[in-house]
């Protein structure tokens, strides 16, 4: 990375994609900030503990990565899954999924983004969303509709604050077809439990051209290439890790 990025906040950042993106940026030397109910394993990164639906903690996260008002970028990373969730789930248990997923991975995404917008136009930094390939099709990689319908959102958000942030902070994204991480259902158990790994990484490779199952990492590394200066004409544009899905997929 070039030295214009030097202040980083990351959401998600305890583990999964978001902590291999806090991990990546700190790598560079950039000092990294991570926001995450639980503290992230990397030493290197400022951990912030805090819930990205409260703005109290989203506040204090940005004035932690930004002391001076000025932040280079933002990573939206933060999510849970539904587990494939349909209309055919118990209503109680759906309503509890809806109010789930889509306060973290919306209402945390608007929040965020709101609170560090005055830091992102004085340094003139950008802001790269972690979509999903639930961003563009039903039921992206297993996706139920509350996460579905989540992501399809932040998709909108995310051409809305490309829009509204510019000329001054650039608005990226990237949308990964299936990545094997942490990502929890809810507030529950984890997506990529023992018993449905190895199916669920048949799946994504059988579902795409390449044949590939991303890691945290590689997602990372489209994240620091949409965040580079080098990217400086790109806003509102969206890197589609998925192997190829989308030709095969609509």
């Amino acid at each position: 990375m070039g030295e214009a990025v030097t202040r980083v906040l990351v959401t998600g950042a305890a583990g999964g994609i978001g902590a291999a993106i806090a991990e990546s940026f700190a790598a560079t030397g950039a000092a990294v900030t991570g926001l995450d109910r639980e503290r992230g394993p990397d030493e290197r990164v400022n951990s912030v503990t805090g819930d990205v639906r409260d703005p109290d903690a989203v506040r204090h996260a940005v004035a932690t990565a930004a002391p001076q008002g000025r932040l280079d970028v933002l990573v939206l990373a933060a999510g849970v899954h539904d587990g494939g969730a349909g209309l055919d789930t118990e209503l109680a248990e759906l309503a509890q999924l809806v109010d789930a997923v889509t306060s973290i991975n919306v209402k945390g995404y608007v929040l965020t983004l709101a609170a560090a917008a005055p830091a992102l136009r004085a340094a003139a930094g950008c802001v790269v969303f972690v979509l999903s390939d639930a961003s563009f099709l039903s039921g992206g990689n297993g996706a139920g509709i509350a996460y579905t319908a989540s992501k399809h959102a932040d998709l909108g958000v995310l051409k809305w604050a490309a829009r509204a942030l510019a000329p001054d902070v650039r608005v990226n994204g990237v949308a990964p077809g299936g990545v094997r991480t942490g990502l929890r259902v809810g507030h529950g158990r984890a997506l990529w439990d023992d018993d449905s790994a190895a199916t669920r990484e048949d799946r994504i490779r059988g579902g795409n051209p390449l044949g590939v199952l991303l890691t945290p990492g590689q997602v990372a590394h489209y994240v620091r290439l949409l965040a580079d200066p080098a990217a400086g004409a790109l806003t509102g544009e969206i890197l589609r890790l998925d192997g190829g899905r989308s030709l095969v997929a609509g």
